[in-house]
């Protein structure tokens, strides 16, 4: 969890933080290398206006609520969602044929504020470059549920051609349906156990998008 939401947390039980609390609208770039393999990932956060608000005064920006940020807030704001965690994988997740490829550290950070929401952008490097004729699929989820991730805007793809990124949305009923479930089941452990209490599963990648780039082999 990034430092700056975690101040956010004042007491989140494992069943009362099954839900989200954090909405965010995500886009993506997918970056091809000169070979034509995916080499990198930008990807573009904006955060809800609750949650924009809480960053604006905690950092000082828009003081004068005129709904606009000065170039000296804009580089207070740059960066203030980029202090990770060692174990933070970024809620930016990438597999190759079910497989997950490691996204390197976030570099050529930015940070905008406009219409009441804050916003943040970065690049993520793979590990190794991956072929696109392969199943790839690009899912932002928090598996703890705490944010919701929706990708709002069409996924950019640069540096190859026949090229396609598809959105898949989940099932939000029959997600919603297995977490009560597993809800009702902690519940039932926890009162069996005595506890007032469990830490629950991950859920977040129930309610994940997908989306799915596919390209063409050259002729």
């Amino acid at each position: 969890m990034r430092n700056w939401l975690a101040a956010m947390v004042f007491a989140v039980p494992g069943m009362a933080g099954a839900h989200p609390h954090v909405f965010v609208e995500t886009g993506f770039e997918v970056i091809f290398d000169e070979a034509g393999l995916i080499e990198a990932v930008r990807v573009s956060w904006t955060y809800d206006e609750l949650t924009s608000l809480y960053i604006t005064e905690e950092r000082g920006v828009d003081s004068d609520f005129d709904g606009e940020a000065s170039a000296a807030e804009l580089e207070e704001l740059t960066g203030f969602d980029m202090d990770w965690p060692q174990d933070f994988e970024g809620d930016t997740h990438l597999t190759v044929d079910g497989v997950k490829v490691p996204l390197g550290p976030p570099e050529e950070i930015g940070a905008g504020f406009a219409g009441g929401k804050v916003s943040s952008s970065h690049l993520r490097r793979l590990a190794s470059p991956v072929d696109p004729e392969k199943v790839v699929v690009l899912s932002p989820y928090d598996p703890t549920y705490y944010s919701a991730y929706e990708v709002v805007t069409e996924t950019v793809l640069t540096g190859r051609e026949a090229c396609r990124a598809e959105l898949w949305v989940p099932d939000y009923d029959a997600a919603a349906e297995q977490l009560q479930a597993a809800l009702d089941e902690l519940q039932g452990s926890a009162q069996a156990q005595g506890l007032d209490e469990a830490e629950f599963p991950p859920v977040g990648d129930m309610f994940a998008q997908e989306v799915r780039v596919a390209c063409d082999a050259p002729s």
